[in-house]
């Protein structure tokens, strides 16, 4: 994997921020200067969120079918990455620079929205890169780690320095909250994910639905959590029915009928699945009703 960044906007992001006071402004590399040390910590935080495994940590983003009762928030939402990745950012005088601040200040104003006097204050990262010659966009909002309270970007200059930017966000390994769009190819040997989706999303300290729904998608978890829900699911239907749970003959029947089909089970794949396992008890809106309750209502297994 050798990953290349074209450009980078930023700025902070806080559901304190007011259009017009002192923290409502997004800069990029039009403008600010970024050392090769402060692009390999973020070249970092990218190639983290592309080869993170499949695991409860990671999500899977569908923009086909919008969110938060906003039909159109996906669309637009694509829309704008679509936008980012055409642009020819990979010189500083691009007059493509000045849409790329505009799309990360849309972008920016949005997650605002989603935030709550619950969410950390933190830093909201527009990454305009190339993984192996295949472009993608990168979003990251990152929170500082330091226990005082103190800007880590000089106000006038909003220089991005590497022993401030070290100290004072997460470790790779750390890494907050992150996405990547376009999901890569799962054929590609460097990248051990291989769920199909629009965006891939990596969240080391918590699952936060609002930065999940900021992008305008529908998420699934990733297979292996999600196998793990669906049976949890079906056992307890089968408690419901008459009192007692899956036997583990009965959980080793599911997954092998799960990968008995080339490992790669949809909706069907479960219902076929429940059917053997719930006999003549199966109901196909039960089953469908236990997908909808637990969150997974867009199997990828």
């Amino acid at each position: 994997m050798v990953i290349n960044i074209n450009a980078v906007a930023f700025s902070p992001v806080s559901n304190e921020i007011e259009s017009g006071d002192e923290d409502d402004w997004v800069v990029s590399t039009r403008t600010v200067d970024i050392d090769d040390r402060v692009m390999g910590i973020f070249v970092g935080y990218l190639t983290r969120v592309i080869n993170k495994e499949d695991n409860g940590k990671v999500t899977v983003g569908h923009f086909s079918n919008g969110t938060d009762g906003d039909n159109d928030a996906g669309d637009q939402t694509q829309e704008r990455l679509d936008r980012i990745l055409d642009l020819d950012l990979d010189g500083e005088n691009s007059s493509d620079y000045t849409e790329f601040e505009d799309l990360s200040e849309s972008l920016k104003n949005r997650l605002i929205t989603h935030m709550d006097g619950r969410t950390s204050r933190g830093y909201l990262f527009t990454i305009q890169a190339v993984n192996a010659g295949e472009p993608f966009v990168g979003i990251l909002k990152l929170d500082v780690v330091e226990s005082e309270e103190r800007p880590i970007l000089d106000r006038d200059t909003r220089q991005l320095e590497y022993e401030e930017i070290e100290n004072a966000f997460p470790p790779t390994d750390d890494l907050q909250k992150g996405c990547t769009y376009p999901i890569f190819d799962p054929l590609n040997d460097d990248n051990v994910f291989n769920l199909d989706g629009d965006v891939k999303f990596l969240q080391e300290d918590s699952n936060s639905e609002y930065f999940e729904e900021f992008m305008g998608c529908v998420t699934s978890s990733g297979s292996r959590e999600q196998s793990q829900t669906i049976l949890n699911g079906l056992s307890g239907i089968k408690q419901e029915q008459d009192g007692t749970v899956l036997y583990p003959d009965e959980v080793q029947d599911v997954r092998t009928t799960i990968q008995g089909t080339d490992g790669v089970a949809d909706g069907g794949t479960v219902h076929e699945a429940a059917e053997q396992a719930l006999g003549e008890d199966y109901d196909e809106d039960e089953v469908d009703e236990m997908l909808y309750e637990e969150g997974e209502t867009e199997v990828q297994i």
